[in-house]
């Protein structure tokens, strides 16, 4: 019988290969995470101090709805409230209205025309 020889293959050390040992792999490695997590810590903050200034803008425009809605339900009320004050001055003003308190309040009565002077 033929004996084969078990073939194995044949590693170079790291240098000989190009490749870097695993502790220098390592090395590199490990300031890439800090960076990233660096990063991450960064994105984390300006995400959050974002979120706080949405929140804080958003509570700013309802606050300013309501007092805008609050303005013009006063508005409207004192639009109501000078309609009113109109047709009251209006009332008020009436001839009919003067001349009937003029003669019964006052006792006043038109006068005749002997009464009436004409100025020349």
């Amino acid at each position: 019988m033929i004996a084969c020889a078990k073939q194995t293959s044949f590693r170079l050390p790291h240098k000989n290969r190009g490749e870097m040992p695993t502790s220098a792999a390592n090395r590199r490695v490990r300031p890439e995470r800090k960076t990233m997590t660096g990063l991450w810590i960064a994105f984390m903050v300006v995400f959050f101090f974002e979120a706080l200034f949405y929140t804080w803008s958003r509570v700013q425009c309802v606050n300013a709805e309501v007092g805008i809605d609050r303005q013009t339900r006063h508005h409207l009320r004192l639009l109501k409230s000078r309609n009113t004050l109109r047709i009251e001055l209006a009332r008020l003003k009436s001839p009919e209205r003067i001349e009937t308190i003029a003669r019964t309040r006052l006792g006043l009565v038109m006068p005749d025309a002997k009464q009436t002077v004409t100025l020349p």
